[in-house]
């Protein structure tokens, strides 16, 4: 379990603008007050985050790591690389989580992959957002032993198929 967490770790790509992550460790229930909570900065301290990990050695924990990775996102003085929020969550066998899920990763609102309004001179930020996704799907498939992966939104819309239409001109979309 530790070693999954800690791979995990290390092929996300926090962000080089806001390095700073939150960590904390809770038992049994995430109700419960956090045995351990710490700040880390990224990657200097990433061995001292992964030490921490394994000093915590139980089934019924489950560890956070708050941080940031960066994405694009629409300013009001235009579009700039920005750190955007992201929770990590990572389950013992023993700890109770929402889906019986081992890794949980909260990446940011959908506003940032998907476009409110259509502008095809916007298309390439949400496209290279949707290629973090992707790319950081793709790193923990082949480097963790993943069962299932769930992309899930909090609108409860089918987020893959509105991925998709990322990609399509506005006609294609109609058709």
């Amino acid at each position: 379990m530790h070693r999954q967490f800690s791979i995990a770790l290390r092929k996300f790509p926090f962000s080089t603008q806001a390095p700073q992550v939150y960590f904390r460790v809770s038992a049994v229930d995430p109700a419960e007050p956090a045995l351990q909570e710490e700040v880390f900065k990224m990657p200097e301290q990433f061995e001292d985050l992964t030490d921490a990990l394994e000093r915590w050695r139980s089934s019924d924990v489950s560890f956070e790591v708050e941080g940031y990775w960066d994405l694009w996102q629409q300013l009001p003085e235009g579009w700039r690389l920005q750190p955007s929020r992201v929770n990590l969550f990572f389950y013992g066998p023993a700890f109770p989580s929402e889906l019986g899920e081992g890794i949980r990763a909260e990446l940011g609102v959908e506003a940032t992959f998907l476009p409110q309004a259509w502008n095809a001179g916007e298309l390439h930020y949400y496209q290279s957002n949707i290629k973090s996704l992707l790319r950081l799907a793709a790193d923990w498939t082949q480097s963790l032993k993943v069962k299932e992966r769930r992309l899930w939104s909090e609108s409860g819309d089918d987020f893959s198929a509105r991925l998709k239409m990322v990609g399509e001109s506005p006609s294609q979309r109609q058709n």
